[in-house]
């Protein structure tokens, strides 16, 4: 059986994760924030619509945007929060 090389020393904290992580539903997000639009409705091909309203909630909660993403009647919708002004 042949020995496993290895080195181990002591250390004050653990690195920090170098990548940061994305998600397929950011360029649709991206897209609606660029298009200017307040409300859009938004079709995805072998999707859920559900699915894809409840992933869309959870990156635009991650990167805390003024959006909000709901479904009504199997259609996927974006809006802008209204401003509170």
């Amino acid at each position: 059986m042949s020995q496993l090389r290895f080195e181990m020393k002591p250390v004050e904290k653990k690195r920090e994760k170098g990548y940061i992580k994305k998600s397929i539903y950011d360029s649709m997000i991206d897209q609606f924030i660029k298009s200017g639009h307040n409300l859009v409705e938004i079709t995805v091909e072998g999707r859920k619509p559900n699915s894809v309203a409840t992933s869309l909630i959870k990156r635009i909660k991650v990167r805390g945007l003024e959006i909000e993403a709901s479904t009504a009647r199997g259609c996927i919708y974006l809006e802008r929060k209204p401003s509170s002004t």
